[in-house]
This record gives structure tokens, sequence and C-alpha cells, in this order.
């Protein structure tokens, strides 16, 4: 090829040509090179689901074999008090390498919450205390542990983490779980990182499940992420993904070492073992402009969601935590106006109860286990126990807030609201099986003044009077039962025609059927014009 111009022009020219030929050369070598990925390695597991006897030491031995080997641990909290008796040695050595919290260090707590709970299967309240009781424990055995990421072997995700974390101090989240899909996994949104806002604004920098990222074929349980393949690396860096990151937290108990093998076994594949802090911080710009409004609705469960067994079990579940929470405000109550102690220690072994109950192998695998010790089994009894506590509470509660009567000869019935908002409530208040009193009405602290209805059953101990009260928010209102009285409004009325029940009161016309369930078969609203809610075909 001619070059025009003069001497000069032509030699600097060829020189030119011949640097871009050999940087062309070099780019195409760079192209085929091996490019750096980063991985997330580490264990899941714990006393209550599974971590063997000496895994402690399998672990230190396998940090001492890999030097470049870091890792991620969910193990629950409670573990550790385990370990340090049956394993005192691995222990020691453990609880020293945990003494470096920094970027640099080697094991970063991820999930410190008591029990593993999936979280969207209970109500945020308890979502709290999972954290707060497993960092409290956590922080019996490493007292400088910190908790910077929130990351999970299964999907232990809802939408009202965002807020939950940052509380705790968290500054990151992941939102993957690539070996554990039949337990459920989040929409595949994003790239590298986003921005996850929870339901009342609050962001945490999150890593989701790209949306490059999809399921594993011929796979129930698996995303393609869990071994860094090149078919993951390709399709990530297809999508833009500048710092790929794959995952796998093995099970406590699985004794290969690092999942993807050592430095030396990877060097065609070459995947830079991470903690998760260490990935945001360094690795990642640390920050994005895509903002995701995560909801419930992009968390997709799988496997039995659904069945009757998880029916049961969250109904004993939920049960448990409300009556626990109810307990704990009518003993607040008790400690400030009767001045009688909270029994702190005994409610939190009722909370360590409840929130075994919604470990997440209680619903993954509710059959698991020997014959009368399956996770159905526990559920049982762990709710039975948070159950006990509760009942004692309550009792005790209750007859220190009725302790000084309001007058001989006289009736009062106290009615307390452990809720957060005041109440207009018809309470049924349990009377002995006695001769039909006659008619009565409630007297209130403002002298209004309710009728009242008796509900005769023939089974002893099931029959109540029903009582109209205002209630306000945590707290409680004490009304006077006066005989043949006249009330303000009409009384409710029942009555039973052709096997049809209904209801009427001042506000309301409600019939029932019980052949058919007690469905409803009308309901009137008179102060809606008498508006029909029932559609009579």
């Amino acid at each position: 090829m001619r070059i025009p111009g003069d001497p000069f022009t032509r030699f600097a020219s060829a020189r030119l040509l011949i640097a871009f030929v050999f940087w062309g050369a070099l780019s195409a070598v760079a192209a085929d090179a091996p490019r750096t990925a980063w991985f997330i390695d580490g264990f899941h597991g714990g006393v209550h689901g599974h971590y063997p006897a000496d895994y402690t030491g399998f672990l230190i031995e396998q940090l001492k074999k890999h030097p470049e080997w870091k890792i991620n641990l969910e193990i629950e909290p409670e573990t550790w008090d385990v370990v340090r008796v049956s394993e005192p040695e691995a222990y020691a050595a453990f609880k020293a390498i945990m003494e470096d919290p920094s970027d640099a260090g080697r094991i970063e707590i991820v999930n410190p919450a008591f029990a593993q709970s999936y979280l969207f299967q209970c109500s945020g309240e308890s979502v709290i205390r999972q954290f707060d009781y497993g960092i409290r424990k956590l922080r019996e055995h490493f007292r400088n542990a910190v908790f910077t990421t929130y990351s999970s072997e299964e999907p232990c995700f809802t939408s009202c983490l965002p807020p939950v974390l940052k509380s705790f101090g968290f500054q990151f989240a992941v939102l993957k779980n690539p070996d554990t899909c039949w337990g459920g996994y989040t929409l595949a949104y994003g790239g590298e990182l986003v921005n996850w806002i929870g339901p009342d604004g609050t962001p945490i920098l999150t890593v989701p499940r790209y949306a490059s990222e999809s399921l594993q074929d011929n796979s129930c349980w698996q995303t393609i992420a869990f071994r860094n393949s090149p078919e993951y690396l390709a399709t990530c860096r297809a999508q833009g993904i500048e710092h790929p990151v794959g995952m796998c937290l093995q099970d406590a108990g699985w004794r290969g070492g690092p999942w993807l093998g050592s430095a030396e076994q990877n060097r065609d594949n070459p995947s830079k073992y991470v903690t998760w802090r260490d990935y945001f911080r360094n690795v990642t710009p640390g920050k994005t402009h895509d903002d995701w409004h995560f909801s419930q609705e992009d968390v997709k469960p799988g496997l039995m969601w659904g069945a009757q067994v998880l029916q049961r079990i969250a109904q004993q579940s939920r049960e448990a935590e409300h009556r626990l929470l109810v307990a704990e405000k009518l003993t607040a109550l008790a400690l400030v106006d009767a001045g009688r102690p909270a029994r702190v220690g005994s409610f939190d072994d009722a909370w360590h109860n409840v929130l075994l109950s919604q470990h997440h192998d209680c619903w993954i695998v509710p059959y698991n286990g020997r014959l009368g010790n399956t996770w159905i089994d526990q559920v049982r009894r762990w709710t039975t126990v948070a159950n006990t506590v509760s009942d004692l509470s309550v009792q005790t509660s209750v007859e220190a807030l009725l302790q000084g009567g309001e007058g001989r000869g006289r009736r009062f019935v106290r009615l307390f609201n452990p809720t957060g908002a005041a109440l207009d409530a018809v309470v049924p208040v349990p009377i002995p099986q006695t001769d039909k009193p006659s008619r009565m009405v409630s007297l209130d602290a403002d002298g209004g003044r309710s009728a009242t209805q008796v509900v005769w059953s023939e089974t002893p101990g099931q029959s109540a009077l029903l009582v109209r009260a205002k209630v306000p928010p945590m707290g409680y209102a004490t009304v006077e039962l006066r005989d043949a009285a006249e009330a303000e409004g009409e009384p409710v009325t029942a009555s039973t025609t052709n096997g049809i029940v209904v209801i009427e009161s001042d506000l309301y016309r409600i019939e029932f059927d019980p052949a058919k369930g007690g469905t409803f078969r009308s309901l009137v609203a008179k102060r809606l014009g008498n508006r029909e809610f029932v559609d009579p075909k």
C-alpha cells in the first residue's frame, strides 16, 4: 500500500499504521483472555436445621488450606451456644477470625435472623424480632460483629425489609438465592445494582437476580448463577454487567470446601471469592440510579405453598404471635397502672419459641424428621410453650388491673383494647349458667347508655352477655351494668324463622342461612338508604 505525502509524513503514518495493527493484535489476545468474575461462597444451616458436631473445625481447616477463600455465613445464632461447648478450640479460632469485620475480613455474617424465617409468612413485628433476638445472641459470642449485608440461601425476602434492615444498620441487601428456587425466588430484574425501595420509600443498595439470570434448564431449584459458568458470565456481560457475581451458600454439613475449588483449579475461568461487604464497597461503583419499588408480588413462591399442612402451621404460628403481642401490651398496662413487674425473661423465651415456629424448614419440609418429631410436631410444641406463657401473663395482668373494685353491690365490666386504634365494640362477657337476668344496660364513664343482650347456650360456661363500649387505644374502659334502665338506641335482636337466622340493630339487618354453612342471604345497611349488599341471584 502506498502512503501519500512527504517522506516524514509517510514514515509517521507508517509507524501509526504499524501501531494500530499491533494494538489490534493485543486487543484480540485480551478479548480471548479470561475475565475476572466474583463469587459469593459460604454456608447455611444451624443447630435447629443442620450443623454437624465437628463442622466448625472443618471450616477453620479449609480457611487455612485456601488463603484466598472468603465465606458468607447464614448460621442460626443459637448454634454458637452449642459450638462453644462441643468444639472449644475451633470456636476460639473461629472467634479470632471474626474479630476482623473490615472489608478485608474473611467472614461476613449475612443473615443474623434468629430462625432464618422466610419473613413473608409472618407479621412485621416478627420480622423485627427475628433480627433483634438474632443480633443479640450473636453479639454474646462475637462482640465486634457488624451486620452490613443481608443475604440468604433461601427466599427469605419480604417487601418491608429495606426500612427494617436500615434500622439495624445494614447498608446492602441481596435478592439472589440461586440454589433454592424450590422454596421461591424473586423476579428477574435489573443489572449489577438496584435501589430496593421499601413501602415507606426507604432505599437500600441491592444486588438483584439479574434480568439475564434465568432459571437453570431441567432444574426446579436453581438459577444459572450458582457456579459462575462461562454461559452465565457471558449472559451477564451481554447485559452490560461489568462485575458479574455468582453465589452459593452451601448447606452446613457439605464437606467439599470452596464451592468453585481453589484458585489454581479455576485458572481458565477465574472467579474471585469475596464477602458481600467487600463486593459492594470495593468492586462495584457502590451506587445506581435504578430504583426498584419491589413489592410482595415480586417474590415467586414455589413447591408446596398453599398445602393444607402449611395452612395449619400458619394458623398455629400466627395465633401464638398474636396472643403474645396481646400479653405484652396487657403486661405494660399492668406495669403502668398497677405496678406489676413485667417478666421480661418469660417473654423472651416465648418469643424464641414463636420465632422458631417461623423457621424456614417448618414451611419447606414440614414432614421431615423422625416420627413424632417432624417440623409439624415442633411447631405444635413451640407454639404451645409460647401460648402457655401468654395465657399466664394475661391472667395475672388482668388480675392486677382489676384490683380495687368500683363499689360494693354494683356490677362493672372492664374491657381492654391492646390495639393502636380506638374501638367501638361489642364484647361477649362470660356469665354463669343461672336464671335469665332482667334486661340490663351498660353505662359508660360519660353517662352513655347502651343495650346489652344475653346469648344463651346449653353448654355450661358458654353463655355470654354482649356489652358495648367505646375503648381507647392501648387502654381500657369500665362500664357499669344496671337493671331495668332505659338504653339509648334500639337493642340488637336475634330471631329464627324457617331456619333462617335474622340479626337486627339500628345499623344493619342480616340474614344467615345455617343450612348453607352460615352464608349471608341478606345484608342491609339501614343508614345507607337500606342498601342491600347481597345479590339475591
